[in-house]
């Protein structure tokens, strides 16, 4: 086995807690009826002192190929995108002298007369 870095570590532990958090929710008879093994086998793979567990090599493979564990009504996007989306709305707002200014719509001076 190769030794993983402190950081991977760190991930694979962080990702162990998670599903533990998560899996507490459930019953220990809903999680094996869901994939159709028996209870004790679900109670062995999560528990990471057990010579069994699979959390643990689990937990590890996510660390390694840079996956996280996340909910899943949790939304997940590209920082870059979100840095450009926030650059071109602080660049409206910077244009903005008071908070009216934004509710108002622009208008163009087409030959120095308004309608």
């Amino acid at each position: 086995m190769y030794p993983l870095s402190k950081e991977k570590l760190e991930q694979s532990r962080s990702i162990q807690a998670q599903i533990l958090q998560s899996a507490a929710k459930y019953k220990r008879g809903q999680l094996a009826q869901g994939i159709g093994v028996d209870t004790t086998t679900v109670g062995r793979w999560l528990d990471s002192s057990h010579k069994d567990s699979k959390l643990m090599q689990f937990a590890i493979i996510l660390a390694i190929c840079e996956l996280k564990v996340v909910p899943a009504n949790m939304k997940c996007y590209d920082m870059q995108k979100i840095d450009i989306l926030f650059r071109l709305a602080k660049n409206s707002f910077d244009r903005l002298d008071v908070a009216e200014d934004f509710f108002m719509t622009p208008t163009t001076d087409q030959g120095g007369h308004h309608e």
